[in-house]
């Protein structure tokens, strides 16, 4: 392992650019030249592109040059670099790969200690990596260590991955263990998105345990009953609307669990909506700029007056205890068992902190103790979804993750492909990420690849396409969710659907894929043992997986 140290004391102005790194030392590059490798960028937060990048092929853009409040999304905090032809930026894990030839890049200094997270600037024409920490603000002391990097060459698919499970073991895995291995459930949002009320959802619970689908049908390790946004006052007022919810929610957990499920619940603890009463009530919270302007933390039409917002100063004491009071009445008086921490990138946003020092700092301290209740008051466990998720600083505290962007009962988002979204809800993107977080699965987070669809009304995913998101999802992810209204009678040509995903589980479950991109949109797969390989095409008009035997 490369140890990084300061040698003097210095305070980051800005993100400090600690090596470069000649990748001679570690190959041939007469035969390795970086410029003929599929460079994958690991990614900086769930929503990122985190599949391979081709030979000669720019990286996806991180930036919407359209709508400017959803840059703060994907791009690696006060970076100073940007992709190019010649320069590729991936975060935290990272490989170049010749055909079955892998040089891995690992920033490993936070599996055992408190460090920035670290960028790789994948130079293609000087067969160069340089490497770039988020500590602008720091003040570091003589012989403070910056960053512990790993790096590896492997053989093949599977000797990567287990060099990676080597390197981050398996201790972040226990908090989740009693989820089981094959944890699956429900949840709101890609069917009701925000229109949700007690009514609705005790409607769902109730025919989610009385008809046929692939809760009841499919044999779960455990099962999840998850409310999503919707429920809260408003973002930054985690308490119930009355209108929507006049029961409470203690009566909705209640109900959940006499069904023997899971009650799950969304927040997003690290931003706010200023017309919200906690706003109001507390500016002094706000995270500020060096000039006292307002730090936003990204664009969504459905929040703030126009359409941004921002976040809290996580530096500050009365903050962080509001936030995990938020946290401990979901848990210890409502008696949610399973939380979705959601938009938690905002966190490591930039600004004047109240206590001074840098950001990555205040958000590892906020989330240290915003998952550390466990267990529920009558000695229940307590599991948490991490979304929107820095990697680096998050896989020991939510080793349960969302590992890509939103999907979509829509193959494509039209109008945010063409004002080249990167971060886009798109089934397609979400299907790429999770082929392009793979190797990841049970070795450094267990893979949340977001939800399924079986549902024809309002979806206009076609029967191939559903059927390869599920065998993605059950391949390479560890909990299969899914969000369609059970309320709804089902047609046959679902049933025989759902029939058909719950064999896909029950036959792919247990062995070990791997995946490995052959084109922009092609891919081989194949088990670690070589007995069975395929193949999956996302082309939109061709989508599909085969296996072969």
């Amino acid at each position: 392992m490369k140890v990084y140290t300061v040698h003097q004391s210095y305070h980051a102005e800005e993100n400090s650019v600690i090596d470069v790194i000649d990748i001679s030392k570690f190959l041939d590059v007469s035969k390795y030249p970086l410029k003929d490798a599929w460079i994958n960028v690991g990614g900086w937060q769930s929503w990122n592109p985190g599949f391979e990048v081709e030979p000669g092929k720019k990286q996806e853009s991180l930036e919407c040059k359209i709508i400017k409040g959803w840059n703060q999304y994907l791009v690696f905090p006060e970076s100073k670099f940007k992709a190019s032809k010649n320069l590729v930026l991936g975060q935290f894990v990272c490989y170049a790969r010749w055909e079955n030839f892998y040089l891995c890049f690992v920033s490993a200094g936070n599996i055992s200690s408190l460090l920035p997270p670290v960028q790789f600037i994948f130079d293609r024409t000087k067969n160069t990596v340089s490497i770039e920490i988020a500590d602008k603000n720091n003040n570091w002391k003589r012989d403070d260590i910056t960053a512990k990097i790993e790096i590896f060459t492997a053989d093949s698919y599977f000797d990567c991955k287990d060099k990676l499970k080597d390197i981050f073991g398996s201790n972040h895995f226990e908090q989740i263990k009693e989820l089981g291995m094959n944890p699956g459930g429900w949840e709101s949002w890609y069917n009701h998105y925000a229109n949700i009320n007690e009514k609705l959802i005790l409607d769902d619970l109730e025919a989610l345990k009385s008809t046929k689908n692939i809760i009841t049908e499919g044999n779960y390790s455990s099962l999840i009953f998850q409310v999503d946004d919707g429920w809260e006052k408003a973002l930054g007022l985690w308490e119930p609307r009355t209108d929507r919810f006049p029961g409470g929610m203690v009566n909705i957990v209640n109900k959940i669990e006499e069904k023997h499920c899971i009650p799950g619940l969304w927040i997003a603890p690290f931003i706010v909506d200023l017309r919200c009463d906690t706003a109001a009530a507390h500016p002094q919270w706000l995270l500020r700029d060096e000039k006292g302007n307002l730090v936003p933390a990204g664009f969504n039409p459905l929040w703030g007056s126009d359409g941004t917002f921002y976040c809290w100063d996580l530096s500050q004491d009365d903050v962080l205890d509001w936030i995990f009071s938020c946290i401990s009445k979901a848990i210890n008086e409502w008696g949610f068992r399973y939380l979705k921490l959601d938009f938690l990138y905002a966190g490591m946003l930039y600004g004047k902190f109240a206590n001074g020092e840098a950001a990555y700092k205040w958000y590892s301290r906020a989330i240290k103790l915003l998952t550390s209740i466990r267990r529920s008051p009558d000695g229940k466990p307590v599991f948490y979804l991490g979304c929107g998720v820095p990697f680096e600083l998050s896989f020991k505290y939510f080793p349960l993750s969302r590992i890509g962007c939103d999907t979509l009962e829509h193959w494509e988002n039209k109008l945010l492909k063409f004002i080249n979204w990167n971060g886009r809800n798109s089934a397609y993107l979400n299907i790429k990420d999770t082929l392009g977080h793979a190797m990841w699965n049970q070795v450094i987070f267990a893979n949340d690849p977001d939800v399924l669809f079986i549902r024809n009304k309002n979806c206009s995913l076609t029967e191939k396409q559903k059927l390869l998101i599920a065998y993605v999802d059950i391949m390479f992810g560890s909990q299969l969710m899914y969000s369609d209204d059970p309320t709804n009678d089902n047609s046959e040509e679902e049933n025989l659907l759902t029939r058909a995903i719950v064999d896909i589980n029950s036959s792919l479950k247990e062995e070990d894929w791997g995946v490995c991109p052959i084109g922009k949109d092609t891919y081989k797969i194949f088990t670690r043992d070589g007995n069975r390989q395929g193949e999956i095409n996302l082309s939109k008009d061709n989508s599909y997986i085969r296996i072969m035997r």
